[in-house]
Protein backbone atom coordinates (compact mmCIF):
# COMPACT_ATOMS: atom_id res chain seq x y z
CA UNK A 1 0.00 0.00 0.00
CA UNK A 2 1.27 3.53 -0.70
CA UNK A 3 2.79 5.50 2.14
CA UNK A 4 2.33 9.13 3.10
CA UNK A 5 -0.49 11.63 2.96
CA UNK A 6 -2.17 13.70 0.30
CA UNK A 7 -4.29 16.85 0.45
CA UNK A 8 -7.85 15.84 -0.43
CA UNK A 9 -11.19 17.61 -0.73
CA UNK A 10 -13.84 16.96 1.92
CA UNK A 11 -17.34 18.14 0.97
CA UNK A 12 -19.64 18.85 3.91
CA UNK A 13 -23.33 17.99 4.00
CA UNK A 14 -23.94 21.71 3.32
CA UNK A 15 -21.91 21.28 0.09
CA UNK A 16 -18.90 23.33 1.23
CA UNK A 17 -15.46 22.08 0.19
CA UNK A 18 -12.48 22.00 2.58
CA UNK A 19 -9.14 20.26 2.31
CA UNK A 20 -7.91 17.61 4.76
CA UNK A 21 -4.88 15.33 4.98
CA UNK A 22 -5.73 11.76 3.92
CA UNK A 23 -3.56 8.64 3.87
CA UNK A 24 -2.54 7.77 0.32
CA UNK A 25 -4.08 4.30 0.52
CA UNK A 26 -7.45 5.77 1.60
CA UNK A 27 -7.21 8.40 -1.15
CA UNK A 28 -6.62 5.67 -3.75
CA UNK A 29 -9.84 3.85 -2.80
CA UNK A 30 -12.57 5.17 -5.14
CA UNK A 31 -15.30 3.98 -2.74
CA UNK A 32 -14.27 6.68 -0.24
CA UNK A 33 -14.98 9.67 -2.50
CA UNK A 34 -11.72 11.62 -2.20
CA UNK A 35 -10.46 14.02 -4.87
CA UNK A 36 -7.15 15.88 -5.00
CA UNK A 37 -6.96 19.36 -3.48
CA UNK A 38 -4.75 21.67 -5.53
CA UNK A 39 -2.91 24.36 -3.56
CA UNK A 40 -5.26 27.21 -2.71
CA UNK A 41 -8.37 25.30 -3.86
CA UNK A 42 -10.12 25.41 -0.47
CA UNK A 43 -9.63 26.28 3.19
CA UNK A 44 -8.47 23.59 5.62
CA UNK A 45 -11.17 21.84 7.65
CA UNK A 46 -11.33 23.43 11.11
CA UNK A 47 -10.24 21.63 14.27
CA UNK A 48 -13.72 21.93 15.78
CA UNK A 49 -15.31 19.77 13.09
CA UNK A 50 -15.41 15.97 12.88
CA UNK A 51 -15.90 14.63 9.35
CA UNK A 52 -18.31 11.83 8.57
CA UNK A 53 -17.00 8.27 8.72
CA UNK A 54 -18.17 4.72 8.33
CA UNK A 55 -17.80 1.97 10.92
CA UNK A 56 -16.85 -1.57 9.98
CA UNK A 57 -15.86 -4.91 11.45
CA UNK A 58 -13.30 -7.35 10.06
CA UNK A 59 -13.47 -11.16 10.16
CA UNK A 60 -11.71 -11.23 13.55
CA UNK A 61 -14.32 -8.89 15.05
CA UNK A 62 -12.10 -5.79 15.20
CA UNK A 63 -13.77 -2.41 14.68
CA UNK A 64 -12.42 -0.06 12.01
CA UNK A 65 -13.33 3.47 10.91
CA UNK A 66 -12.93 5.15 7.53
CA UNK A 67 -13.45 8.83 6.76
CA UNK A 68 -15.18 9.49 3.47
CA UNK A 69 -14.88 12.57 1.27
CA UNK A 70 -18.53 13.03 0.27
CA UNK A 71 -21.95 11.83 1.29
CA UNK A 72 -22.42 10.57 -2.29
CA UNK A 73 -19.51 8.09 -2.35
CA UNK A 74 -20.26 4.36 -2.57
CA UNK A 75 -18.94 3.52 0.90
CA UNK A 76 -21.31 6.05 2.47
CA UNK A 77 -24.34 5.17 0.34
CA UNK A 78 -23.83 1.38 0.91
CA UNK A 79 -22.93 0.57 -2.70
CA UNK A 80 -19.38 -0.21 -1.54
CA UNK A 81 -19.95 -2.09 1.68
CA UNK A 82 -16.30 -3.08 2.32
CA UNK A 83 -12.86 -1.49 2.46
CA UNK A 84 -9.33 -2.69 3.07
CA UNK A 85 -7.38 -1.94 6.24
CA UNK A 86 -3.68 -2.59 6.81
CA UNK A 87 -3.13 -4.11 10.24
CA UNK A 88 -0.17 -3.47 12.51
CA UNK A 89 1.17 -6.82 11.33
CA UNK A 90 1.34 -5.53 7.74
CA UNK A 91 -1.48 -7.82 6.59
CA UNK A 92 -4.53 -6.53 4.72
CA UNK A 93 -7.96 -7.04 6.27
CA UNK A 94 -11.40 -6.40 4.84
CA UNK A 95 -13.76 -4.34 6.98
CA UNK A 96 -17.49 -4.78 6.36
CA UNK A 97 -19.55 -1.66 6.90
CA UNK A 98 -21.97 -1.90 9.82
CA UNK A 99 -22.78 1.77 10.39
CA UNK A 100 -22.19 5.43 9.66
CA UNK A 101 -21.31 8.39 11.86
CA UNK A 102 -22.54 11.79 10.66
CA UNK A 103 -20.26 14.84 10.54
CA UNK A 104 -20.60 17.31 13.41
CA UNK A 105 -19.00 20.23 15.19
CA UNK A 106 -17.37 19.64 18.58
CA UNK A 107 -17.15 21.97 21.48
Amino acid sequence: MPRGRVRAIYVTDANTAFWVWVDRDAFADPNRGWTAAPAGAASPLGRGFLPRRVVGIDAAGHTHYARVGTNLCPLWTTEGATWTVEGTDGQLYTAHRVGRQEEHAVG
